[in-house]
């Protein structure tokens, strides 16, 4: 994960400066992936880790006039830094970075990341992400896939563990202006844990900007 943490810190160096109702818990583990818009069944446990709740909402994220306006909003905890990023190279496959959410003022290593998704022809949701994974240059294991609910948006999620065995995750949602890309990412297991409530409060409050 620090090799993670290292790449997208450089492209940083270059840049200016209500919870969802819950169902039961499914006795099986999440099914594929379908031609249906539908949220998936609750998960509790690894990898999904439904069963975690949101972290209280501090700032919303992507107004405009904000610090970092974007095709959706979100809230995020208090202290965690927003910083929009206009470099044109800031790019990772297909995904571009837009926003970059900063948990070191929270006292956490790493980071939430919106990613503005492009190409002339709208990929699949799953080939996005795994488009946005190799463009790392290596490969990540045990990539699992759901549609779920990022507020009342239909969202597109993934979940995988890179080579040094710390989990990520990432959740693909289509707006007015194209699809965007919510990403976690942190510098190991401890600071997952440790972050995923920030994910969690981001995915549960995510709408369409007013």
């Amino acid at each position: 994960m620090f090799r993670r943490v290292a790449v997208l810190a450089a492209l940083t160096l270059t840049a200016t400066a209500g919870c969802a109702e819950k169902t039961e818990p499914a006795a099986s583990p999440s099914p594929a992936p379908s031609a249906s818009a539908s949220a998936s069944p609750v998960a509790g446990g690894a990898p999904w880790y439904d069963e975690v709740a949101p972290a209280a909402a501090g700032t919303t994220v992507g107004p405009e006039g904000s610090a970092c306006p974007l095709p959706m909003t979100f809230s995020v905890p208090p202290k965690w830094k927003v910083e929009a990023v206009k470099v044109a190279d800031a790019k990772i496959g297909p995904a571009l970075m837009l926003c970059e959410i900063d948990a070191k003022p929270a006292g956490h290593i790493g980071f939430l990341r919106v990613w503005r998704i492009e190409g002339a022809k709208p990929l699949d949701p799953q080939v996005t992400v795994d488009k946005y994974i190799a463009g790392y240059g290596k490969e990540a294991k045990e990539k699992q896939y759901r549609r779920t609910k990022a507020g009342s948006l239909d969202a597109y999620e993934a979940t995988w563990i890179e080579e040094d065995g710390s989990r990520e995750r990432a959740l693909v949602v289509s707006t007015l202006y194209g699809r965007v890309m919510l990403s976690l990412e942190s510098a190991g297991d401890d600071e997952f844990a440790a972050m995923l409530p920030a994910y969690l409060s981001a995915k549960s409050t995510a709408a369409l900007p007013k």
